[in-house]
This record gives structure tokens, sequence and C-alpha cells, in this order.
């Protein structure tokens, strides 16, 4: 579950103290209400109790979806030239991740940034690329092919789909004819086309960055 902080901070327009709740720990994949507040960019935003005017105010937090491999440590932008808090942040990395899961739960690196919009793009792309995905799925199924879970996060970081056309079997070739078949009916699919390349120029026949699990049959 999420879980929340408090602090007391000045309201830029009254300039009356009072505490605010933050969010200081986030879990995308049970609490959506909080991750939608994210994606419609009212993450960070407060009402003063006394001017009843609206503010953002940044804090630190963390982002954590097990499932979409995602863990990120989000801090205000003005922290970027803060060498000693990030090194400190990061320094903490595994006490937090012990604190806050299991370890086969979070078995990944953490991500930095600074802002709640950069992980909000990172939402955003994922979910777009969700909605591809779910389109190639359903060609596949109408073509009696079958797909394989991509990585979610080798996805995200090449901008893929997150799942993986094949007929026969998976070795490269195989899976490029039916990629090229697939684009030269369906062009407008652009994950699929950043996969094509993708394995265009990898050498190895053997796909790495897949699940040995099939997601469809």
């Amino acid at each position: 579950m999420s879980s929340e902080s408090y602090k007391v901070i000045e309201c830029p327009h009254c300039h009356e103290k009072f505490e605010a709740k933050f969010w200081s720990v986030v879990r995308g994949d049970i609490d959506i209400t909080i991750k939608d507040l994210i994606i419609n960019e009212e993450f960070n935003l407060l009402m003063c109790p006394n001017c009843n005017k609206i503010f953002s105010y940044e804090e630190n937090f963390i982002y954590m979806d097990p499932e979409e491999e995602l863990f990120v440590i989000v801090m205000p932008e003005y922290y970027r030239n803060q060498e000693n808090v990030i090194e400190k942040l990061k320094s903490d990395y595994i006490s937090i991740k012990n604190m806050l899961s299991d370890k086969k739960e979070l078995n990944m690196e953490p991500e930095y940034l600074f802002g709640a919009d950069k992980l909000r793009e990172i939402l955003l792309d994922d979910m777009n690329r969700e909605e591809e995905s779910e389109v190639i799925s359903f060609i596949c199924a109408e073509k009696n092919y079958r797909t394989k879970k991509i990585k979610k996060n080798f996805a995200r970081k090449n901008k893929l789909p997150v799942v993986l056309p094949y007929k026969n079997t998976t070795e490269k070739d195989d899976i490029l004819s039916i990629l090229d078949e697939i684009l030269n009916e369906y062009p407008k699919l652009t994950t699929l086309k950043t996969l094509a390349k993708l394995l265009s120029k990898t050498e190895s026949a053997r796909i790495e960055f897949i699940e040995d699990e099939d997601k469809t049959t």
C-alpha cells in the first residue's frame, strides 16, 4: 500500500503555515487513484486552508510498480544540483528497498528522476505502448500467430511493444518475417517498427529480452 507523511509548509500566496499531507511511497499497481493524480498533473497540488488558493509543492517520493518493473525515486527539480542530497538518497537505496517490500518483488535498480512530470511521461508512454500492444495481440489472434511477453523494463527503455509476435519459432529471422508481414498491412504500428529495427541490428539469432511463457496462443 501507499504511505503518506506530513510536513509544515508556507503558502506562497498568503504566507500562512499549515500542515500538508504528502505521499512518500506510491504503489502504482495498487493505488490507481494516486497514479491517476500523477498522470493528470494533480499529484503535487495543495490548497491553502487560509486563502483557499491552489499551488504546486514538490517533495521526494518513491513510485513502485513491481508488475511493470518500475521503481523510481522522484526528487524535486531544485535537487538537481545538490549532489550531496542525491548521493544520500542513492546510498539509502538498499535500506529503502528492504523496508518497502520483499526483495523478490523489487529485484531491480531504481531510476532517479527530477520532478513528477518526468514520471508522468514514463507512465503515459507505458499506457500508449500497452494500447498498441493490445492491437498487436488482436492482430496476432486473427492471424493465428502466437506472442511472447517482452520484459517490461527492456520494452520501456527501447520504446517497444510488450508483446513479441511469432509463428513457429522465436528465432530472429522467423520473427522478422512475421513483423514484415504485419507492418505491410498495418504500417502505423510504431512500436512494432522499432522492434523490427532493433531485431535487424541484433547479431544473435536468439532473442534474449523475452519471457519464457506465451502471452497468447
